[in-house]
């Protein structure tokens, strides 16, 4: 049974960041509170043409939900090191396509329940669960990649604009450091080359932790601006404006961060340029979960008008907490990037003066709060587990936001469609009860239906909402602590990390499976945590 070692260095314990720790160092192929999936982002996940099987489909294509898709090799997890056993929390790549060939594509090489396993036989089938194959990790994961950065990091998220095709950006915000680390992602599309690039190999010691320059910790750059506020937590990448927007667990702020660095000097890094207070709140417990953009379309005429004809985008984010008054509250935001006129000139900070002289990078701008009517709360006293909002995603008009909330546990239905002054109506249309404290969301779409996939912390299940008919269609049980979410449209399933007992694992959601929306697989084998 595993528990956190009871002698930490006071260092360790009360820093948890950026600069080399004492301690021992996280190993390289294991999961350690998983926080974060992440599939390869320079693989597709567009249709690429209508199927019945996978012979259908080109090489390296599987025929998913009567599409061909291709089908990612590598799934990213992000350990946070919650228990502190380690110095850092890291990176590491698991190997889906050998997960699956020894999972599933062999079914004589899965060894019976209670089997012993090694790597050249890493599979077993689960005792009184026969549909779940579980495995060991370590097989499976690309060991020479994993690096290791500071701890209590975020979901993963990542950005492969104006990049090689075998290149993307990965970003981590790091709530104990605070700070985002970003990453160079290059290799591992057609051999065993992946590599995580941050200057890990700059470290006189042969650790693998990130430099500091692959760490965002000031306004610009600049040590001698503003840090980042505290508790970096959820990071959401707009492609479209180039933008990131990250939200901050205990603090108001909502940071912006340009993604191809600044218009105006800087040393070719992204760059943070703007922390705005868009959670302000009327108690002593500010902060944001879950982030959004608004799909905005002139055509259709669904185009917000603070839009300025989808010129900007529009952002919602939902409140960590809930008002003084007892309400939730979700929080709308705009970045406003200044073009300068023919008399004007883009300049730095310490510019200003100059005549002309203009700051271009863009600025967050507050739209609106707006009060979201949940699950009644009205019996949580506020010493108690207090209601929030969580995670949030937009159906694919932007007419619809749907909002998890928090104790008592539920699926929100918000309006956001346009009304006639041109401006989204903001209010909630529905309320579907799930499973006590979710947290984290994503949206399945199978090409018939669209389901809001929802993970219970608390009770180890992932509910399973049918957002046409908006009601539960099912649920499973996944492993203890389950959090972060993956989906593999090619493979028609979901991914769930499962952070108390370090496993993920793998839920079937095909259409005509018989094991449709049950655990068919786990990557690691359960072990109960204790403090």
């Amino acid at each position: 049974m595993r528990r956190a070692p009871e002698v930490l260095v006071i260092a360790l314990a009360l820093a948890g960041c950026g600069e080399g720790n004492p301690g021992f160092d996280p190993p390289s192929d294991e999961l350690s509170f998983p926080s974060g999936l992440l599939l390869d982002p320079r693989v597709t996940t567009e249709a690429l043409g209508p199927c019945t099987t996978d012979d259908e489909c080109d090489s390296g294509q599987l025929c998913g939900a009567g599409q061909c898709r291709a089908a990612p090799r590598w799934l990213f997890v992000t350990n946070a090191n919650s228990d502190r056993r380690f110095n850092s929390g890291s990176l590491l790549a698991v190997d889906l396509e050998r997960v699956w060939a020894e999972a599933f594509e062999e079914p004589g090489r899965v060894r019976p329940a209670g089997a012993r396993l090694d790597d050249d036989r890493p599979c077993r089938r689960v005792a009184n669960l026969p549909q779940v194959v579980e495995c060991i990790e370590e097989p499976f994961i690309a060991d020479r990649a994993t690096v290791h950065f500071g701890n209590f990091p975020g979901p993963t998220v990542a950005w492969d604009e104006d990049r090689d095709d075998d290149e993307a950006l990965l970003f981590v915000p790091v709530r104990g450091d605070p700070s985002v680390t970003f990453l160079e992602l290059s290799g591992g599309l057609d051999g065993d080359d992946l590599r995580f690039e941050c200057g890990q190999d700059s470290d006189s010691d042969g650790r693998r932790r990130c430099a500091d320059r692959y760490r965002l910790r000031f306004l610009r750059n600049d040590p001698d601006a503003a840090r980042v506020s505290r508790e970096p937590f959820r990071m959401f990448i707009d492609d479209e404006f180039e933008l990131a927007y990250i939200t901050h667990q205990r603090d108001p702020d909502v940071t912006l961060m340009a993604l191809d660095g600044l218009a105006v000097g800087g040393d070719g890094r992204p760059a943070i340029v703007d922390q705005a207070n868009v959670f302000e709140a009327e108690h002593n417990l500010p902060g944001g979960f879950g982030i959004a953009r608004r799909p905005c379309d002139v055509d259709s005429g669904n185009a917000p008008s603070v839009t300025l004809g989808c010129s900007r985008p529009l952002i919602y984010g939902s409140y960590r907490w809930r008002t003084a008054t007892g309400f939730l509250a979700m929080s709308a935001f705009t970045a406003v990037e200044h073009d300068p006129l023919e008399s004007q000139v883009c300049v730095g900070p310490d510019e200003l003066d100059e005549p002309g002289a203009l700051i271009c990078e863009a600025q967050a701008e507050r739209v609106t709060s707006f009060v979201v009517s949940g699950l009644s709360t009205i019996d949580v006293p506020l010493a108690a587990d207090l209601p929030h909002l969580a995670d949030v995603a937009f159906s694919a008009t932007g007419d619809q936001l749907y909002v998890v909330q928090t104790n008592p546990g539920a699926l929100l239905r918000i309006d956001t469609s346009i009304d006639v002054d041109g401006e989204p109506v903001n209010l909630t249309n529905g309320r579907v009860e799930v499973c006590s404290q979710p947290t984290s969301m994503v949206i399945y779409d199978d090409g018939e239906n669209a389901y809001a996939l929802v993970t219970c912390y608390r009770s180890a299940e992932l509910f399973i909402v049918d957002l046409a008919s908006f009601s539960v269609a099912g649920l499973t049980r996944a492993g203890i602590g389950p959090d972060a979410l993956a989906v593999d449209l090619a493979r028609e399933v979901v991914y769930v990390g499962n952070s108390l007992d370090e496993t993920v694992s793998i839920i079937d959601m095909a259409r005509d499976s018989s094991t449709r929306f049950t655990e068919i697989g786990r990557v690691g084998l359960q072990e109960p945590y204790t403090q």
